[in-house]
């Protein structure tokens, strides 16, 4: 069984992925990155929406070449992030392997913000990188959005009137900026119109770029007048080129494998489709649904294996695009591959006691890397994936009472959103325990409780038992009703304490004994509280206070 692992720990943090507001994934020229930077080593990156909800993760996925061939599997690739943290291990950098060529990760957002990722690769001692701005926007329904551009292309001298379709737009051409950047130089268009649906706006030039075709990424500011302003990241909307390309061209699918079931939101990423006659995308040899077309990405819904797909069921299959007007086929060196709908069918491990936590075996099908875990509705670290069986370690859950924590076990591929729940899993609160109080009274054997504390306690006693809290600050023990101060040389296994300053009245002498002998003035129980869990347990009568009793009161 052929596993992808991450050199890093992997995160299941992410909690869902929404649907792109735009129709199509977003790639950036590569950028330059350290180290020995060569034109050999080619890096691009894509993702299935530029501009999330906040507190949302978005599909990133890195193209890496090797002079102008896939880089062999098991390649590694540097992700890092300025904004959020990655799905797979929680943290702004991660390290995932290639398999054909690309390499997929999650970026969540904790809030409204923008993300500078940056992905880079070295292959024989040779480097490159590639950076993609990500703009987090506010939780809103009535958000602006961006669907496609019309055209997709236009000549580096500019002049092109450019429409930004979408909604929600508003504001004014005084209020609103379009910045067109080409190699890392940004130039700001000309605001012609805004309207609720669509900006129009006239390209600047590039005369300085000798290159005969150059990707564009578009940032787009609306509300340039107000306090917070709505920013929106369109990276590949437009390209600066002499004139479309008439071969269609393949580079990659975002994502590049879906269920049997079909319907799965694909964009073919490349060059040269024909927007003006429109174009036909094969999985294998079965045609699928175009929604939307532009110069560089198809957005295609895929077709199902069943009934006349049947020759695609459990398959990886060529995915090409045929120019209807001229009739030319694409390459078919990119591929998609057809899985089983995700299904749990067992977990190994799954009951465990906070605190000893140990790695999780799901047994089940159609798991695809990425993928996102939780263990009882807690996230959990995803070390490793394959086809059949994922490996992972629990989180640690945060209590909010004494009781045990009872779920499902919950899938999803990250690339596809298909996603599946099963099995159980239960996490055990421990539960403090008791066994002995050393000593049980405040005057050990030996000690003259008529000149120490005696009755008023503030003697040191050890609390032996399990499970104790191993944080001293989320310890809590009461001698009776009076708290006792808790060392910090306590383990889990032992609690020093010092037992309670209590004014209990001296006992008064039984007949016959003798004035200050020592007799027990008040029996008390002893209750430890774990706070984190609100776990408590008391041993019942288990320590006395006792003083020197005084002669019974005579009468007048």
């Amino acid at each position: 069984m052929r596993r992808i692992l991450n050199v890093l720990t992997l995160a299941a943090a992410v909690v869902g992925l929404h649907a792109c507001a735009a129709d199509a994934p977003t790639a950036p020229k590569p950028g330059t990155g350290g180290g020995q930077t060569s034109s050999a080593v080619s890096v691009q990156l894509f993702t299935s929406n530029p501009n999330p909800p906040a507190g949302t993760c978005t599909l990133i996925e890195a193209i890496v070449s090797f002079n102008g061939s896939p880089v062999p599997d098991g390649t590694s690739v540097n992700f890092s992030t300025d904004f959020g943290t990655f799905g797979e291990n929680g943290l702004g950098a991660v390290t995932v392997v290639t398999t054909g060529g690309t390499a997929p990760v999650a970026l969540c957002g904790p809030g409204a913000g923008g993300a500078h990722v940056k992905a880079s690769a070295t292959v024989q001692g040779k480097s490159n990188s590639a950076t993609l701005v990500i703009n987090f926007q506010p939780s809103s329904s009535t958000l602006p959005f961006v669907s496609y551009c019309n055209p997709s292309f236009g000549p580096l001298a500019g002049g092109t009137t450019l429409v930004l379709n979408g909604g929600q737009f508003f504001g004014t051409p005084a209020t609103t900026r379009v910045v067109f950047t080409v190699n890392g130089v940004g130039k700001n268009g000309v605001v012609q119109a805004v309207t609720a649906t669509q900006i129009t706006v006239i390209t600047p030039g590039f005369p300085e770029v000798t290159a005969p075709s150059a990707q564009s990424p578009i940032t787009l500011i609306l509300g340039t007048n107000l306090p917070n302003p709505v920013t929106l990241s369109l990276p590949t909307c437009f390209v600066f080129g002499s004139a479309q390309n008439g071969t269609p061209t393949v580079t990659a699918l975002l994502p590049s494998s879906g269920t049997n079931e079909g319907n799965t939101r694909v964009t073919v990423i490349g060059s040269g489709f024909d927007t003006a006659s429109g174009v036909q995308v094969f999985f294998g040899t079965v045609e699928a649904t175009v929604v939307s077309v532009s110069y560089n990405q198809v957005v295609v819904l895929s077709p199902p294996a069943f009934g006349a797909g049947a020759g695609n069921l459990n398959q990886t299959v060529s995915v090409t695009v045929k120019n209807v007007s001229s009739g030319i086929v694409s390459n078919a060196s990119v591929v998609y591959s057809y899985t089983p709908a995700v299904k749990i069918t067992a977990v190994s491990n799954g009951t465990q006691t906070i605190g000893f936590l140990s790695p999780v075996t799901i047994y089940g099908q159609g798991f695809q890397a990425p993928v996102a875990v939780t263990l009882a509705g807690v996230p959990a670290l995803v070390t490793s994936v394959a086809a059949t069986e994922i490996v992972c370690v629990p989180g640690n859950p945060l209590l909010s009472s004494c009781g045990n924590i009872t779920g499902q076990v919950s899938v999803v591929n990250i690339d596809t959103g298909d996603g599946a729940s099963g099995a159980g899993f239960t996490y055990v609160v421990p539960k403090p325990a008791i066994t002995s109080v050393v000593p049980g009274n405040s005057c050990p054997d030996g000690g003259d409780c008529s000149t120490d504390n005696g009755g008023t306690g503030g003697l040191p006693v050890a609390i032996n038992g399990s499970s104790f809290p191993s944080n001293i600050n989320a310890t809590q023990v009461k001698f009776g009703a009076q708290t006792a101060f808790v060392s910090n040389t306590s383990t889990s296994t032992q609690l020093n304490v010092t037992s309670p300053i209590t004014s209990v009245a001296p006992p008064t002498c039984a007949s016959g004994v003798a004035t200050g002998t020592r007799t027990v003035a008040a029996t008390v129980d002893v209750t430890v509280t774990d706070l984190n869990s609100g776990c408590t347990v008391t041993a019942a009568q288990a320590f006395q206070y006792i003083m020197p009793c005084v002669a019974p009161a005579t009468g007048p």
